[in-house]
């Protein structure tokens, strides 16, 4: 007995690109774009503030010798660098996105990023009290 013929249905790429096939959220194309940069700046941010911890960790729990360690030195300080750049980007864009958006962000969720955009400066202030 021969299985039968299911026929494949092939989607059209006009249908896909109409702008009513497309989900809406209200929000225009530059809000949308603000925001993007404003989570991905925050996220960007929590990741070097953790490397930047996890190096300072691990250089002085195995108190490397002084070559390793000068590179290591270097590079949490560049990791720290660009935290603050991030972080500094992430926080001045928090009130400009919340601002913007019809649909806000939790109030939680805006007190998180900000802590996460103010954290690199933490860590300035302890590098610098620690050197």
């Amino acid at each position: 007995m021969d299985p039968p013929i299911v026929s494949k249905k092939r989607r059209s790429h006009k249908n896909l690109s109409r702008p009513e096939a497309q989900a809406s959220s209200g929000e225009s194309q530059a809000t949308e774009s603000l925001t993007i940069l404003w989570s991905l700046s925050i996220f960007a941010t929590l990741v070097f503030v953790v490397g930047v911890v996890l190096m300072w960790g691990a250089m002085a729990l195995w108190q490397l010798a002084e070559g390793p360690r000068d590179t290591l030195y270097a590079f949490s300080d560049l990791l720290l660098f660009t935290a603050v750049v991030t972080g500094s980007v992430g926080g001045l864009l928090t009130p400009i996105v919340q601002s913007r958006r019809k649909r806000k962000a939790p109030k939680s969720l805006q007190m998180t990023a900000l802590a996460i955009a103010l954290a690199p400066w933490v860590l300035v202030v302890i590098a610098m009290a620690g050197r």
